[in-house]
């Protein structure tokens, strides 16, 4: 799907930075997802410190996702690289995560992805007898429903020149914000254990995700359309800067 994407719309990264960018990010990844899954429930961490399987199992999507962001973006600040990276990899990672739910739904009570209990209809037994949010669907249809939307923002970087409500890297922007919103609220109705003002560790990872692109949130609610033309009389005007 990447190297689809990267055919249909262009890349004007290298391929060595590229690919630099992505082992960056794994690495990132690699350690942010194990970090989170540490401080989901201190609690059981620190119970669990001499557990060789507990400290190598768990890892957490969001995790990977924010210290991946955070390890690239350090990386391009040190070389000096001031493109965008990431628009080709947000509907990856959006088919890719809902792929992995797949798995994450047909493993059950042990993979701990489950959700609260619940009587509405679509409720499912996990096999302890208790009926509950089968929240690995949910996320399964908020991804597949945003890869159009994801597709439709990089499309109109291609078609636009002009400067729009949405610039270059504003497709994994979006998927970054969308997605930690969408597991902020998600991981209420999830099992997890709170550990400050009600939100579980992962959900305070979701907020400050959320902060860390708030400009670029308050930037496509509130920037006025800028494709639009200018009125008659602004261009009739003389020493406006249109003509000069």
């Amino acid at each position: 799907m990447y190297f689809y994407l990267r055919r249909r719309f262009g890349d004007t990264i290298t391929s060595p930075i590229r690919w630099a960018a992505v082992a960056v990010a794994v690495a990132g990844a690699t350690v942010g997802s194990k970090l989170l899954f540490l401080f989901e429930d201190p609690q059981l961490t620190l119970r669990s410190l001499h557990d060789p399987a507990y400290l190598m199992g768990g890892k957490t999507i969001v995790g990977a996702l924010f210290f991946g962001v955070l390890a690239v973006e350090g990386m391009k600040r040190y070389i000096g690289l001031k493109q965008s990276t990431g628009d080709l990899y947000a509907i990856p990672l959006a088919a890719g995560i809902a792929i992995g739910r797949i798995g994450c739904f047909l493993t059950g009570l042990s993979d701990n992805t489950y959700g609260t209990a619940s009587t509405l209809p679509w409720a499912i037994d996990f096999g302890d007898g208790v009926r509950r949010h089968p929240t690995q669907l949910y996320e399964i249809v908020f991804l597949l429903a945003l890869i159009p939307f994801l597709y439709r923002i990089m499309r109109s970087l291609q078609n636009e020149p002009a400067p729009g409500r949405f610039q270059p890297g504003d497709a994994f922007k979006v998927f970054m914000v969308a997605y930690m919103f969408f597991r902020l609220v998600c991981d209420f109705i999830k099992p997890y254990p709170r550990i400050l003002f009600g939100l579980g560790g992962i959900q305070w990872a979701c907020l400050l995700a959320l902060i860390y692109y708030s400009r670029d949130l308050f930037r496509w609610l509130h920037l006025p359309n800028t494709r639009r033309a200018a009125p008659e009389s602004m261009l009739r005007s003389p020493g406006n800067g249109v003509n000069g």
